[in-house]
Formats: structure tokens, sequence, C-alpha cells
């Protein structure tokens, strides 16, 4: 090494994470810092070390030969330092912050019970909460800003643990005010009809689009709705059919204000997975996922308060 100045934890947790990121900026939203700061301890590193870690000819951050050695040693040393909370096994030492991502549907679901077992198994983690559609968890799952998303796949490569949750059914749903017939409707028939779709950049909506594409299911007159709550309104109000979680609308269908829409190919149901990365910054990561497994139920609405009764006021 050219210096002998001590090498600091958040210097080794800086390049582990741009390491894997592949480049500073997503580092910084990881670490919740600057990129500048990233920048620095790099700088840091490399004048202790007295080599260059990464190769600045490249547009990503593409570890050099010494770098990749060095990346190697500080995971070890990280990796020991998460150990010691493993060899703790108690619940109260976890005074850590965890990022937890989570699907809009989960949102409206299971995820309150979910975060009920989190606090009672882990009573001191601070957990930060985001919730979003799919494709943008994505994101920012790629982006290491999660420690665990729950949410539609696979759509993730080897760099990822996934945990399979329950699989979501869905059905094409309409007002009965459209007057589509009963019986089970060929693809052609059903594109005669408006269609609620989600965004492009959904994960739902590449599944949905995939399956229409797959079967010459041609769009004619779609409209788009960011949010699932909203494109069942927009179905509700018999402006068009959607893709819907089954059993979320499950009181709609037995009350008739939704019918279901049969096709032939039937819809297949899509899966969800609680996923994190292979080499966890967390140490709950793994024991997280297998927690949203237990508690992973798409037909229980989230949690309802009664409200209070009214006072009595004396006359």
């Amino acid at each position: 090494m050219a210096t002998s100045s001590p090498v600091t934890l958040k210097q080794l947790e800086t390049l582990c994470w741009v390491s894997r990121l592949g480049n500073f900026q997503a580092a910084a939203l990881r670490l919740n810092t600057s990129q500048s700061a990233i920048s620095k301890r790099v700088a840091e590193l490399e004048s202790i070390y007295g080599k260059p870690l990464f190769d600045r000819a490249r547009r990503t951050a593409r570890l050099t030969q010494e770098g990749r050695r060095l990346v190697a040693r500080a995971e070890e040393f990280l990796a020991l330092g998460r150990n010691l909370f493993n060899d703790a096994d108690e619940a109260s030492d976890y005074d850590q912050v965890f990022r937890l991502g989570a699907s809009e549907l989960i949102g409206m679901t299971w995820l309150a019970r979910f975060m009920r077992g989190v606090v009672a198994q882990f009573p001191r983690l601070l957990v930060e909460l985001e919730v979003d559609h799919g494709g943008r968890l994505l994101d920012k799952l790629n982006q290491g800003q999660f420690d665990l998303a729950l949410m539609p796949g696979p759509m993730w490569g080897n760099l990822y643990e996934a945990v399979e949750l329950k699989p979501l059914e869905r059905q094409w749903l309409a007002s009965p005010a459209l007057g589509i017939p009963r019986r089970i409707l060929t693809v052609e028939e059903l594109a005669a009809y408006p269609v609620v779709t989600p965004h492009p950049d959904s994960i739902q909506a590449r599944f949905e689009s995939e399956w229409l594409r797959r079967n010459g299911f041609v769009v004619q007159r779609p409209i788009r709705a960011n949010s699932f709550p909203v494109q069942g309104e927009m179905v509700l109000a018999g402006l068009g059919v959607a893709l819907l979680p089954l059993q979320f609308y499950g009181d709609a269908l037995k009350a008739g204000r939704l019918v279901k829409v049969r096709t032939r190919p039937e819809l297949p149901n899509v899966r969800y997975f609680a996923v994190h990365r292979r080499k966890a910054a967390h140490a709950l990561a793994a024991r997280m996922a297998k927690l949203a497994k237990r508690h992973c139920d798409f037909s229980a609405r989230a949690i309802e308060t009664k409200p209070s009764a009214p006072s009595q006021s004396k006359p």
C-alpha cells in the first residue's frame, strides 16, 4: 500500500456497492449520500492502496484486476460484520434500517399484516417502505435502493435470490352495462371492446402485452392508468374491460357490479416473488423473504379499523 492511512468501513462498503451496481450514482443512492462523497471514498482507497481500482476509460465502473482483489477481501470483511448479528440471533439486536419495496396490489392487500409480523419479530428494526408498480420497483432494486422487493416476476438475473410467493389470479372483468356476452369469447371478439390497461412500463403491462401479442389481440381504444384501483374504477364505470386481480374484486362480482369476461385461451396466473441480491447488504433479507411468503394472501383486504362510536354529549 502507498500510505499507512487506516481503511474505513465506509470506504469498503462504498467500494463493494460501486462494484455491485456498476456506477457511482447508483451507489450514492443506495448509501444515501452524494456522488461526490462516493468518488472521494474511492479516491481515498486508491490513494491508500496505491493503485487504480476502477478503469476510468470505461463508461461503467469496471474494476481493475487490483480492484477485484480488494473487493473480494472487502466482501469477506463486511460478511464478518454481518455475521455478528446472525450469531447473536436476537431480534432486539437488529437496530438497523431495512429498505423494503412492494407493489401497489400488495399494499392494498396483505402488506399491513406482513408489517405486523415484522414489528413483532424485529421490534427495533426501522423499515423504510416504498410502494410502486413492478417496473419501477425492478429499476430501484437494480440500483440497490431496496434490501428486499415484493413484486411480480421473474424479470431479473442471477445476481438475485428470489422466494416465490403465492400466485395472483387475474381475470378480464367488465361492467354488465357493456352487455358483453356471457359465453367464452375469442380474442378477436374481445378486441372489439375498449380496454383499460396499465402503463407500459409496469411489469403487469409487460405480461399483459405479451399475452395479447401472442394471441393476436390489437387494442383499439386503450385507456391507460398507472394504478390498478383506478383501472377498476374505470371498469366499474362501464368504460371498458380490464385484467384485474380476481380476489380483490370478489365483492363487486358477488354484488353484480362486475362480471367475468371469459376468453380462450385462458390467462396464466401472475407469479410474485420476494427478491434480494445474493450478496445481500442486509443480514435480514432472507428471513424477511420467508416472512413475506408466510403472510402473502391476495384475497385479504388491507386492515380496516372500525370507526369508534360517536360520543354522547350531555344536554
